[in-house]
């Protein structure tokens, strides 16, 4: 069988480079959007609004994990980056079999945690009676897929860093059409409901997991096989060390949504529910800077290595002037659009109210959010992972609750709600250009011209 080949992103035009590594990123994101909104679609359309508002009330309790698997797959992807572009093939062996092994071994053993944990989880999240047995049955099954998911980010994280894309794009269209047509069978035929469409995720997320596993030990770099495996715990430290802190600051982020979330559950179904629908229409705001912030960060990561110091800084110019542009486009069309985008969800017209006066007061903040994903990614790429992580944890967890906690207890209504994800995102993208343009170690690494 014909082995891959991987793409240097130290030589060739920047601009190029950028866009040609970010465009099947942004789609096979927008396909892992869709796989992630079909299960509210489909209960949303085809069984009830009870259990539209379970599943939206479960959200960012099912964050939680991906963003410490994202987090984990950032880490690995950092680190193999940086011995791609030093052509440093003893430590990219030693690096990309200790990944691969952790992500199976980590992952069966966060599954077994969070199942362990799901009746405390539960109870943080406050749940409605009338919807406590749906959502509970729906994070039972979603949670065993686990170390599917970690292992797939792990894998696309890693193939990033040697330029290839385009895999994950396929792997996404493929998972995602699979979801949707097993969840609408358990659902439409079998009448599953909330169960079903968790059984559907959880088979589409091992089925992408074979795929990208498959590929990656048909890599040219990695030549991987259990009688040659060259696995160190050194290493899976250092890819602790880099993708805990992107992995925590996530994870704190979803904990304080989730209890900000505990507050949402408070008011009606409709309210539930059209805030639930929002969250989510409105990370679509965020897919284009999030995908060049990918890249961003693999760029940055390889001409360190390389100490190429002039691509460093036009790479990251370049990411900035991108991702400013298309994300006000997205934004743009978001907010033109959100009846429409909402209403496809659920057709009860309180829902759509409510989710659509969310989304065009919290435009803002998504805008916003754009310069800090691509400023936090340079610094990832070049070893900083820290920093980024106390401007996330400031801003959109001690800032949002304190917004949200304080707003409430002055003016109980659904806009401080509203207002506290916009002003989240916006403390982000805020405090993260400020750290970037006025940093001493930014310019003793170079990241920016002095």
């Amino acid at each position: 069988m014909e082995k891959n080949k991987s793409v240097s992103l130290t030589e060739g035009n920047i601009r190029k480079l950028i866009l040609s590594f970010t465009w099947p990123v942004f789609i096979s994101m927008i396909f892992t959007e869709f796989y992630n909104i079909t299960n509210s679609m489909i209960v949303g359309n085809y069984v009830s609004l009870e259990a539209l508002s379970a599943v939206s009330a479960c959200t960012w309790t099912c964050n939680i994990f991906n963003y410490a698997f994202f987090g984990l797959g950032m880490g690995a992807g950092i680190l193999v980056a940086r011995y791609y572009g030093a052509k440093d093939h003893d430590n990219l062996k030693k690096s990309l079999d200790s990944a691969i092994v952790f992500a199976l071994a980590g992952g069966i053993i966060l599954t077994v945690i969070s199942e362990l944990c799901l009746p405390l989880i539960m109870k943080i999240n406050r749940i409605a009676p009338d919807i406590y047995d749906d959502a509970f049955s729906y994070l039972r099954v979603y949670l065993l897929g686990n170390t599917a998911v970690l292992t797939s980010q792990m894998c696309f994280f890693m193939l990033r860093s040697f330029g290839d894309t385009k895999h994950q794009l396929y792997y996404s269209i493929i998972s995602s059409v699979c979801n949707m047509l097993l969840g609408l069978l358990f659902v439409r035929v079998f009448h599953l409901d909330v169960i079903g469409t968790a059984m559907a995720t959880i088979i589409s997320q091992f089925l992408m997991d074979v795929l990208a596993l498959r590929l990656m030990l048909n890599y040219d770099e990695v030549d991987f096989s259990f009688s040659n495996l060259d696995f160190s715990f050194r290493v899976v430290g250092e890819i602790c060390a880099l993708g805990i802190p992107a992995g925590f600051q996530n994870m704190l982020i979803a904990i304080s949504s989730m209890v900000v979330q505990s507050y949402v559950n408070q008011f009606s179904n409709e309210v539930i529910a059209g805030i639930g629908v929002a969250e989510k229409i409105l990370g679509w705001g965020q897919l284009v800077s999030v995908s060049l912030s990918s890249a961003t960060m693999a760029l940055v990561a390889q001409n360190m290595g390389a100490q190429l110091y002039d691509r460093v800084q036009e790479s990251i110019s370049e990411s900035v002037k991108l991702s400013t542009f298309f994300t006000l486009i997205l934004c743009i069309i978001i907010f033109i659009g959100a009846p429409y985008f909402v209403s496809s969800f659920n057709s009860n017209p309180e829902v759509a109210r409510i989710g659509t006066e969310m989304i065009r007061m919290a435009i803002f903040g998504t805008f916003m959010i754009n310069f800090s994903h691509i400023y936090n990614g340079a610094c990832r790429g070049a070893g900083n992972v820290r920093i980024p992580m106390y401007i996330a944890i400031f801003s959109q967890v001690i800032c949002k609750f304190l917004f949200v906690y304080i707003g409430l207890k002055l003016f109980y209504d659904v806009h401080v709600l509203y207002l506290g994800t916009a002003f989240g995102y916006t403390m982000a993208g805020i405090l993260a250009t400020l750290y970037f343009h006025t940093s001493k170690w930014v310019k003793e690494n170079q990241l920016l011209k002095s």
